[in-house]
């Protein structure tokens, strides 16, 4: 298990700014992802992801571009190699935390530069943990203000976004492996379009 306990990796991230018409007329489908979402074992137990009480349509005409931000996430290689079968659910797990720690609140900072912009995370809202979100029980969420969804569960498709417009395929694991590496989508929706040069911090190449 000591393999798991500190992932180690190397990280590439790439952005993509387009206007965001242009991102829903190629990669948004709610119905196909909402659908999916209901075979998910986590479903209902999660503010952040749907069903909704409003209308992602609706939102979503708040915003003119689209900043979608792809990291490629690497294990190292001598960890990835010893990772056992029964742990490879976790080492994904624990390595998309590692990185969500970097990225998210660099995406949080961002959105409070530009007024009018709304970040959108890596899976799922993590600002309950390590206490469960309060869907499960019927409660109001804890954080509405700050609670933030990914893109997938406002009805995008990923794996599109990931190989089509940022050229990096998802991979899969094989053989009680995890897969080589990692393909991690975030953005930053906004009503005026953002500068290349305040992404430098995650546009990196390590």
């Amino acid at each position: 298990m000591g393999s798991i306990s500190e992932p180690t990796y190397h990280i590439e991230g790439t952005l993509r700014q387009l206007p965001l018409a242009d991102y829903m007329a190629e990669y948004f489908d709610p119905g196909r992802f909402f659908a999916l979402c209901e075979h998910c074992p986590t479903y209902l137990t999660n503010w952040s992801c749907p069903p909704f009480t409003f209308d992602v349509r609706e939102a979503l005409k708040r915003y003119r571009y689209a900043h979608i931000l792809v990291h490629r996430v690497t294990p190292d290689e001598q960890s990835w190699a010893v990772c056992s079968s029964d742990e490879v659910m976790d080492y994904c797990l624990r390595l998309i935390s590692a990185v969500r720690e970097w990225i998210d609140p660099l995406l949080y900072e961002l959105e409070q530069q530009h007024a009018g912009s709304r970040l959108f995370t890596v899976g799922r809202c993590r600002l309950c943990q390590p206490q469960a979100c309060t869907r499960s029980a019927g409660k109001p969420c804890r954080y509405p203000d700050q609670m933030r969804s990914s893109l997938e569960s406002w009805g995008f498709d990923l794996s599109g976004t990931t190989e089509r417009l940022a050229g990096i395929p998802m991979v899969w694991g094989q053989e009680g492996h995890p897969p080589r590496y990692l393909t991690m989508v975030s953005a930053l929706l906004s009503a005026d379009r953002i500068p290349v040069a305040d992404f430098e911090r995650l546009v990196v190449r390590d």
